[in-house]
């Protein structure tokens, strides 16, 4: 699994040296449909907003208890190998909460190792795009691109919990529905789910894209749900792109470029963040009170609101899988408790850090009361994952701010620099 040369690269420059050598390579490959070894991927992933966690010693120390250790070569990037003692790649932090993952293995076993890095790490998550972020997105590549230049965006929308059988079932859809990986379409010739599912990709030009997309979208509602973004190169060949769960491809020339793009995204996810908590935390102020050890949660409202309701059924699938299951796709634990046939209450945890959280789950849509001090990523998962799982048309507000606008304002004043 070790790539050859990789083990030799001791410091920022060599790396960016070698992944801009064998970028290249594959751009070649790409351009002929004959890829002989993987694409450069990197995942973006927040940690712990800790003093005591942010040195050196303490991000070696998180990724060490979960299974990967980290090697010092330069200020601020480590090589990262499994368990095993196979070179996984380079991390390397490139916000104070935000990191990411440069490796040439394969997606797949790439995947399934930051999978389940996050699952068994409270320290660590994802970073979630929304279709309401990527939405947002697509308009920062209509300004940073040629008109001419040509686009590509996925659209991915599976209603896992609308399975029909026992609840297991749905439970068994989301544990297998993809993370945005391509798939193997003779997959489609063995079994056909039943249950609504929809996946699209559109390649065309950005003026073209640009003049339709909202049309569409209007006309489907799936189409809301865009899970993969391409950000055209602007300096060659191709582009980067970035997926729902912070998984980046690079499928252009360059691996300098594709790290400028990485920071630049980053910079707006991290003005998101800081938007977002102090929404939640400062902003229109909720009083609950809860029992025993949770005292009292104060915080905005998260207001997401469907644009369907959901059928009884569908309804008690997504509560029995989600808080039924240690491992489940949106990271929470608690005890719903039943209000209605289509009503629950949960006074639960989020798993990553666990914060507690007050949950009310309604075929309707879902009001959360997110704490002071919660991380903004639990709003950020919570509406990707329902976009993409529930209903790809949802509306999201914060207190009595859109959602979308947030996302917007936080992209305002950023600018793409081209990094060393």
């Amino acid at each position: 699994m070790t790539a050859l040369g990789m083990e030799h690269v001791t410091s920022r420059r060599e790396m960016i040296r070698f992944f801009d050598g064998y970028s290249a390579e594959r751009k070649e490959e790409l351009d002929e449909r004959k890829t002989k070894r993987p694409l450069v991927k990197s995942h973006l992933l927040e940690i712990l907003d800790s003093v005591s966690e942010r040195g050196p010693d303490g991000l070696v120390n998180i990724f060490e208890r979960r299974g990967l250790g980290l090697k010092r070569i330069d200020d601020d990037l480590y090589q990262a190998r499994s368990q095993s003692g196979d070179l996984v790649g380079f991390l390397e932090p490139l916000r104070p909460r935000l990191i990411a993952l440069y490796s040439n293995w394969d997606a797949s076993s790439l995947g399934a190792l930051v999978r389940n890095l996050v699952l068994r790490s409270p320290e660590i998550d994802h970073v979630w795009l929304s279709g309401l972020t990527f939405n947002v997105l697509w308009e920062v590549v209509t300004r940073l691109s040629h008109r001419n230049r040509f686009a590509r965006l996925v659209f991915t929308h599976d209603s896992v919990y609308e399975v029909d059988g026992i609840p297991q079932a749905a439970a068994d859809a989301e544990e297998e529905a993809s993370d945005g990986e391509e798939q193997d379409p003779s997959d489609d010739v063995h079994v056909i789910a039943e249950r609504r599912a929809a996946r699209f990709q559109l390649v065309d030009r950005v003026r073209v894209v640009s003049e339709k997309l909202a049309q569409l979208q209007q006309t489907y509602s799936p189409l809301y749900a865009i899970s993969q973004l391409r950000f055209p190169s602007p300096i060659g060949r191709g582009g980067h792109d970035f997926y729902d769960n912070g998984k980046v491809t690079n499928c252009s020339e360059s691996f300098r470029d594709h790290r400028s793009h990485l920071l630049f995204v980053l910079r707006i996810y991290e003005e998101m963040l800081r938007r977002t908590e102090e929404q939640a935390w400062y902003g229109v102020k909720t009083s609950v009170a809860v029992p025993r050890e949770f005292r009292r949660i104060v915080g905005a409202p998260l207001v997401i609101q469907f644009a369907e309701p959901l059928e009884p059924r569908v309804f008690d699938y997504w509560i029995e899988s989600t808080f039924g299951r240690q491992r489940n796709r949106f990271r929470l634990w608690g005890h719903p408790i039943r209000l209605g046939p289509t009503k629950v209450h949960v006074y639960g945890l989020d798993r990553h850090l666990w914060h507690p959280l007050f949950l009310e789950l309604t075929a309707r849509g879902c009001v959360a009361i997110i704490p002071d001090r919660t991380c903004g990523n639990t709003i950020h998962r919570l509406v990707t994952n329902i976009q993409r799982f529930i209903d790809p048309g949802a509306k999201a507000y914060l207190g009595d701010q859109p959602y979308a606008a947030m996302v917007r304002d936080s992209s305002r004043d950023i600018q793409y620099v081209d990094a060393e």
